[in-house]
């Protein structure tokens, strides 16, 4: 997840299409999922270096007893468009995750000012997904904190030191400790799906999002496909999000048999502000001056079976910063279970 993957997008993509496989009958409370991105999978180590965390997604809300705290967080934000509207399935979604931006050479003790700046990130994020045949629409709250706070530091010396990689010397220089909040919302629409040969299908879905806060501010634009066998009713896998979500969970059960789906994402996003390179917005700190307009470009797959799904992605991006040393690329891996 390159500079730009948390920037002010929740995944809403791949929505319902014929076919879909069938859904197991067995009750379950939720879906937890557990991320890791890292650009040492696409062979780089730069920009956005690594982010994990965990997610936990809910069934529909109404399934729950009304004296349960995801019901009533639920009813607290039902005066937002589309939440607990007449015709729409409301689910919420909480992730705690930390992410970690540094410099091209991360060996080099006084970085050069005109490279990424050092940046850690600790957040959670709380979403509230609203549903209705070919559209979905979600909102997105994200809190944390930027900086030494983070702890993002000492995670990545550890695990170079653990596993033998180079030892990063400059975290001294990184963003300095503040407040992160974050506003967002996301529409997506299933625009046309349909068979591919005998037993195969497809399905297209345009995305927008906007995003509002210290983390990032701005809009875009894309576009999500995705082909396979015995494709579920499912929000997506990749591409246009904000943070390490599992929005391939919403709205989705169990299921019976498997599901194999190829999915690809092409994305372009107007920028305001992005933290990890514009800097703090209430503290002096490093930082360089994010590119007005990026893009971006996804490929990847998942199999579900039963209470599990596995999902493996590549993300690229263009130019994010004037003097980028190499373009941002990451990659991910993720699996969820129902209980």
């Amino acid at each position: 997840m390159s500079v730009l993957t948390k920037i002010g997008l929740v995944a809403l993509l791949s929505l319902c299409a014929a076919g879909c496989v069938t859904q197991s009958a067995a009750a379950y409370d939720g879906a937890m999922t557990v991320t890791l991105e890292n650009d040492t999978i696409t062979g780089s180590d730069n920009n956005y270096t690594n982010g994990i965390g965990a997610s936990w997604v809910s069934a529909d809300l109404d399934t729950y007893e009304d004296d349960r705290f995801v019901s009533q967080w639920g009813r607290f934000w039902s005066f937002l468009p589309f939440v607990s509207d007449d015709g729409y399935t409301t689910y919420a979604s909480w992730s705690v995750a930390q992410e970690m931006h540094t410099p091209d050479d991360i060996q080099d003790p006084n970085p050069p000012e005109d490279d990424q700046p050092y940046a850690g990130v600790l957040y959670l994020d709380n979403v509230l997904y609203a549903r209705k045949e070919r559209w979905a629409h979600a909102w997105l709250l994200k809190l944390g904190v930027v900086g030494p706070a983070s702890q993002a530091d000492d995670v990545q010396k550890a695990f170079h030191d653990l596993v033998g990689g180079d030892e990063p010397l400059g975290w001294h220089t990184q963003l300095p400790d503040e407040p992160v909040i974050n506003l967002g919302y996301t529409v997506a629409h299933l625009a046309a799906a349909g068979p591919a040969g005998k037993s195969a299908e497809w399905r297209i879905v345009p995305v927008g999002t906007v995003g509002l806060g210290t983390y990032f501010t701005g809009a875009g634009l894309g576009l999500y496909g995705e082909v396979g066998w015995n494709l579920v009713d499912a929000f997506g896998t990749t591409a246009l999000r904000t943070g390490l979500n599992a929005a391939s969970t919403v709205g989705v059960g169990p299921v019976d048999g498997w599901s194999v789906a190829f999915f690809g994402g092409l994305g372009g996003y107007g920028v305001a502000h992005y933290l990890p390179l514009d800097g703090t917005v209430f503290k002096d700190s490093r930082s360089v001056e994010s590119e007005p307009f990026i893009g971006m470009g996804s490929l990847g797959v998942s199999v579900r079976h039963g209470r599990f799904t596995l999902a493996l992605a590549a993300t690229f991006y263009t130019d994010t910063f004037e003097t980028e040393r190499a373009n941002a690329e990451f990659g991910t891996v993720s699996l969820s279970w129902y209980f």
